[in-house]
């Protein structure tokens, strides 16, 4: 998705470099997203170029920031989000047809949904651009991107992944499961995705189930959603098995040597990378 910096746009009718679309574009896929997330995506330095970059586009009228001064004293970041006309701009140019007028209907919200909802959004921005670095040929897609193809459960992962491995692409459903999360929503989205699977809605895209990513916000998240992923695979009873691995945010975002953070239900003493699946 991402384009070289500052390569002109062909469609003469914007004034916008393509550096700047390149941010829009980032910010559409993610939904929010912070200065600091957008430089590592971009492969640039957090500094005065990217922060110039998006104030002309908020002057503009193209991205707002959303950051309560409360949360400004606690050291989080301005989540930028793009506004009905920065969608609007992005649907109009080549190849951007697949941005709805649902998206931009929806995109009214942005400013005013719950803070829980936007720090959930960077977390899974943050975790994806950390596996991203460990794995260069990563290709993430985000709840966005998904609801382009027919072939994903109506309940959305919080990122699908796919990873080319000798010529065989590994794909994976990702979700972040924070510790103030109920049961009840993990045993239902297993469930959900259980169904999904059982009922065929996978087969269109592979013959080959995807391995299920969760991750823990801590060690003792980890444990409970565990034992809550094992009652809800016993009452879906599937014919054919599920591969689901867990770890904690922490291991993410520490990943390093070979990538082994991953622990299978059935023996959690076993550390395994994504590349042992």
């Amino acid at each position: 998705m991402s384009r070289l910096m500052n390569k002109p746009l062909a469609d003469k009718r914007s004034d916008l470099k393509q550096g700047q679309i390149d941010i829009l574009e980032l910010i559409y896929k993610y939904r929010f997203a912070s200065r600091q997330l957008l430089a590592v995506s971009l492969g640039i330095k957090s500094g005065s170029s990217l922060h110039e970059k998006l104030g002309v586009l908020a002057k503009h009228g193209y991205i707002q920031k959303r950051l309560e001064p409360k949360l400004k004293l606690q050291g989080t970041p301005a989540a930028y989000y793009l506004t009905p006309k920065g969608l609007r701009f992005l649907q109009a140019l080549p190849g951007h047809e697949y941005i709805s007028e649902a998206v931009i209907r929806g995109s009214y919200r942005d400013g005013t949904v719950s803070q829980s909802f936007v720090n959930h959004i960077l977390r899974v921005y943050a975790l994806t651009n950390a596996l991203k670095s460990f794995y260069p040929n990563l290709k993430i897609f985000m709840p966005r991107d998904m609801k382009q193809y027919p072939d994903f459960p109506d309940l959305l992962p919080d990122a699908f992944i796919s990873l080319k491995v000798d010529n065989k692409s590994l794909r994976f459903f990702l979700d972040i499961i924070p510790d103030n999360l109920p049961s009840k929503p993990l045993f239902q989205r297993i469930t959900k995705y259980a169904e999904f699977f059982e009922d065929g809605g996978w087969d269109e895209m592979s013959t080959v189930y995807p391995t299920l990513l969760f991750v823990g916000e801590t060690g003792t998240t980890e444990r409970r959603m565990r034992r809550i992923i094992k009652a809800a695979l016993y009452k879906a009873d599937l014919d054919e098995e599920l591969t689901i691995l867990t770890t904690t945010i922490p291991a993410v975002e520490n990943i390093s040597d070979e990538g082994k953070i991953w622990t299978s239900l059935d023996d959690p003493d076993e550390l395994l990378a994504l590349t042992d699946i």
